[in-house]
C-alpha cells in the first residue's frame, strides 16, 4: 500500500481542502477519495497521480495546507 495527498478537490466551502489516501495505486486513492467525496453529497472530482504518492520511507513532513490563501 502507498500513501497519497490530495489537495485539488471541491469541497463544502471555497477554503482549501486536504486528504490522505492509502492506496495500492494512484488510480485507486483517485477512486476511493471520489466515492468518499460522492456519499457525502461533494462532486468528487479529485485527480491524484503518483506525484501525489508520499515516501514513507524517508522521514520528513507534507504540508497539506498552512492556512495561506
Amino acid at each position: 500500500m502507498r500513501i497519497y495527498k490530495c489537495t485539488n478537490f471541491t469541497g463544502f466551502y471555497p477554503v482549501g481542502v486536504a486528504a490522505v489516501i492509502v492506496a495500492e495505486c494512484a488510480s485507486a486513492a483517485e477512486h476511493l477519495l471520489n466515492v468518499a467525496l460522492q456519499a457525502v453529497g461533494l462532486p468528487g472530482d479529485a485527480h491524484i497521480s503518483e506525484d501525489d504518492a508520499i515516501n514513507s520511507a524517508v522521514p520528513g513532513i507534507v504540508m497539506l495546507r498552512n492556512g495561506e490563501y
